[in-house]
């Protein structure tokens, strides 16, 4: 079934325009605002654009959701005037981008936050389906969901909004992106400061007398100079982490498995292929590792 809207002019807005559209804006946006984490996250441009556009049509097509052609190009739209920096936090998305309420009440089963009322699937780790549930607020624990749109996964896994420049920092509330946290201990709070923006500049790999590099900027700090150089990326099958005084990170969607003396870069699992969401391979976004194989989230009828 295809879907559609009339719009203002007249013309048709289908499910497949309205994606292809949402795609190369959401891609574009990352190429422009991080070529590093574009090489990072995808093999090349037109794989982002390819898997966004089928994270969007597989959104729309299920039952009973909120989202409609009409809203995802409105999200489309909107993301032109989002600035680099709320667009790589991951936590600022525009207003018409935020999660349309859909129908189902509080424990319900879902796949997709459109779905319910409260414009929020609770969904396991290893798992497509959930249950529609009181999006998180801060403090509620991340060991079993994610925090929503506007709050991140802190690692004493709380949800916690990002701390901004000059505020006090911990484990269990995080910097926000280009921020590092500097001076903090078991016992003591540190400072939220800018991270290193341009080769050479002073860094502190270490966090406690100043700021590591902006990985964003495609940068990394070297241990023996403490200076940020260019971060090297590693494909598949090659080794990644601490190398020499660098850390090499993967690239083309692969991710760094291994122990941390001995890593590798291990590429992402295509549709329907085995993965291991501890050890890997991770599965291409936006299928989920459930049961050891790589599905996609509306493969299934959640029930």
């Amino acid at each position: 079934m295809v879907l559609f809207i009339v719009g203002a002019c007249g013309t048709d807005l289908t499910a497949d325009k309205a994606c292809s559209d949402i795609a190369t804006a959401r891609c574009v946006q990352l190429m422009t605002c991080s070529s590093a984490d574009l090489a990072k996250r995808w093999p090349d441009l037109a794989t982002c654009e390819a898997r966004e556009k089928l994270a969007c049509t597989d959104a729309l097509g299920a039952p009973a959701t909120a989202s409609t052609p009409s809203t995802v190009d409105a999200c489309s739209s909107a993301l032109a005037t989002q600035t680099c920096d709320a667009a790589l936090s991951g936590v600022a998305p525009p207003t018409a981008c935020l999660t349309q309420a859909g129908p189902a009440a509080n424990g319900a089963a879902c796949a997709f936050a459109a779905q319910c009322a409260s414009a929020f699937c609770s969904i396991a780790t290893s798992s497509s389906c959930g249950v529609c549930a009181t999006s998180p607020v801060a403090g509620d624990s991340c060991a079993a969901q994610s925090c929503g749109q506007t709050l991140v996964c802190s690692s004493a896994m709380v949800c916690v909004a990002p701390v901004a420049l000059a505020g006090s920092c911990s484990k269990s509330m995080p910097c926000g992106v280009g921020l590092s946290c500097v001076g903090s201990t078991t016992t003591t709070n540190g400072t939220c400061m800018a991270e290193g923006a341009t080769a050479g500049v002073t860094c502190d790999p270490r966090r406690m007398t100043g700021a590591a590099c902006n990985a964003a900027d495609g940068l990394t700090c070297d241990t023996a100079t403490n200076t940020c150089v260019t971060q090297p990326l590693a494909q598949a099958g090659q080794p990644c982490g601490l190398i020499g005084t660098t850390v090499t990170a993967c690239g083309g969607g692969a991710t760094c498995e291994g122990t941390a003396s001995s890593s590798v870069c291990v590429a992402a699992a295509v549709d329907g292929a085995a993965c291991d969401a501890v050890n890997g391979p991770a599965c291409e976004f936006p299928a989920r590792c459930v049961a050891n194989t790589c599905q996609l989230p509306g493969a299934m009828a959640c029930k």
